[in-house]
């Protein structure tokens, strides 16, 4: 009898083993100092989209002297999946590091860090590798949903230029950052640039007219260059004119690449008025989502 329980006891401890480790696999790591010092000289609060349900953790950037009666580019920054948490912090790593040294060097701008939810993806792409997807196949998710209404809220807080707001994407933040462009008819941004993502390309017709930058690593294995390349003959096809680069020698982090070739200054001299058709008379104006309320 007193060997039943032993045995019981035994099993019942190897059980708890494994579900703690596995616990701590589905746990993010904590995050960097560099992470917790930038999150903590940022914006932090969380927005919750009507109808979503989801609590959307997020950080802003705002330029430490704002002048009068003077209306800011934003940049949207939409992280790779390692980042992904609750903690409103992690997302806010290198990258953001960067973007926010090149806000006080090369020309101010707010910049908008969302943190997708742990477990979760801003698109739900089947890998590794990561291929090229279809629209149709993958719902949009809520942090996508989330992240569109509080781009839209946010020109009625802060002074933001809606004719200057770009979107900036890593990895999955940049699969992201084309759903945001392409699932609605209408959206915000002047231009975009994104850096090793996974795409529909059949959506291309849809932004061929947007200024778009592509950033690719040669020896990405992660998600294969080809996808940019795909996504990029698309947009020519449809009428466009995207840049892409490929990065000779480098796996999947472009982010120094991108930011070495100047993408920062490439964003804020575009403008959206500069290549989207206004609207016919009595018609709203394209690119703007109705505002959330708050």
């Amino acid at each position: 009898m007193l060997g039943g329980l032993v045995a019981t006891v035994a099993a019942a401890l190897l059980l708890t083993g494994i579900a703690w480790r596995r616990a701590q696999r589905n746990r993010p790591p904590p995050p960097t100092e560099l992470s917790i010092r930038l999150a903590a000289g940022m914006v932090g609060d969380h927005f919750v989209a009507p109808g979503s349900g989801l609590d959307l953790p997020y950080r802003l950037y705002v330029p430490k002297t704002l002048e009068p009666a003077r209306k800011y580019p934003l940049i949207v920054y939409l992280h790779g999946a390692g980042d992904n948490g609750s903690d409103n912090i992690r997302q806010a790593g290198p990258l953001v590091a960067r973007l926010i040294e090149q806000s006080r060097s090369a020309g101010p701008a707010f910049i908008l860090a969302p943190q997708a939810p742990w477990g979760q993806n801003w698109v739900s792409v089947p890998g590794a590798p990561y291929l090229n997807y279809s629209q149709q196949q993958l719902p949009e998710s809520a942090a996508i949903a989330a992240t569109r209404a509080l781009v839209a809220l946010l020109p009625g807080r802060y002074p933001i230029d809606t004719d200057r707001e770009y979107l900036l994407g890593f990895s999955a933040g940049s699969a992201g950052s084309w759903d945001l462009l392409t699932r609605t008819d209408s959206q915000p941004y002047a231009a975009a640039a994104v850096l090793s993502g996974a795409y529909d390309p059949s959506r291309a017709p849809q932004v061929a007219a947007m200024p778009l930058w592509f950033f690719h690593g040669e020896r990405d294995t992660v998600s294969p260059h080809s996808t940019s390349e795909q996504t990029v003959d698309a947009l020519r096809q449809a009428g466009g004119a995207p840049r892409y680069t490929l990065v000779k020698d480098v796996g999947h982090d472009t982010q120094d690449a991108a930011l070495a070739a100047g993408v920062y200054r490439w964003l804020l001299e575009q403008r959206r008025s500069a290549w989207q058709s206004p609207p016919p008379p009595g018609t709203k104006a394209p690119g703007h989502p109705p505002k959330a309320p708050a």
